[in-house]
């Protein structure tokens, strides 16, 4: 817990050193939110180069809308919206949503290594990742939005409510509804009875 409110101090200096013109300080806030803002791209855009190209234009929006941001900003939520929204904008015009799974091979090089990687686990994985990615891709755009963030992001429902512009309730709403869906539709695929 003391970790967490010695992490947001040190980000609410980099906010205002940054909102001073401190261009390191941005960049403090970048290598930290960086990886992180690509994952969550890439799950939305199913792409790595739409996945860097808008995680680039992620961290360009922030820095143009800093001055604008409250003294409580939450960074990961801000960004996280931020990263949402460009996608949502790329993928209506697009007037198509794909999500293809995550690439071990291909983007695990770019997150932190796991000591138990196996090739055995990792086949298992991928075939796993790949049942749940064919799901989201037939759940709707804000039930797998809100799954997303929740599941791969790890964020909480105050979170997520700041990213989609929801209540607290709303989000829990979202998440049922969300968690129904992708279970109807896993068990269609496998041939269950839901």
């Amino acid at each position: 817990m003391l970790g967490r409110f010695v992490m947001a101090s040190e980000e609410d200096v980099w906010v205002s050193r940054a909102k001073e013109g401190d261009q390191a300080a941005f960049e403090a806030i970048v290598q930290r939110y960086e990886r992180q803002i690509y994952s969550f791209v890439y799950r939305m855009m199913g792409d790595a180069d739409d996945a860097y190209d808008l995680t680039q234009d992620c961290f360009v929006r922030a820095y143009k809308s800093l001055s604008s941001t409250n003294h409580e900003l939450n960074v990961s939520a801000w960004l996280h919206r931020i990263a949402s929204n460009a996608c949502l904008d790329v993928l209506r015009r697009r007037q198509r949503i794909r999500w293809l799974p995550w690439d071990p091979v291909k983007h695990d090089g770019m997150l932190e290594a796991h000591a138990s990687d196996d090739p055995e686990r990792l086949a298992v994985a991928r075939e796993t990742s790949s049942s749940v990615q064919d799901v989201l891709n037939r759940m709707s755009p804000r039930n797998r939005l809100a799954l997303v963030l929740r599941e791969y992001e790890g964020l909480s429902c105050e979170e997520i409510g700041d990213i989609m512009g929801l209540s607290r309730s709303a989000v829990k709403s979202v998440l049922f509804r969300g968690r129904e869906e992708f279970r109807k539709l896993y068990l269609d695929a496998q041939g269950e009875v839901a």
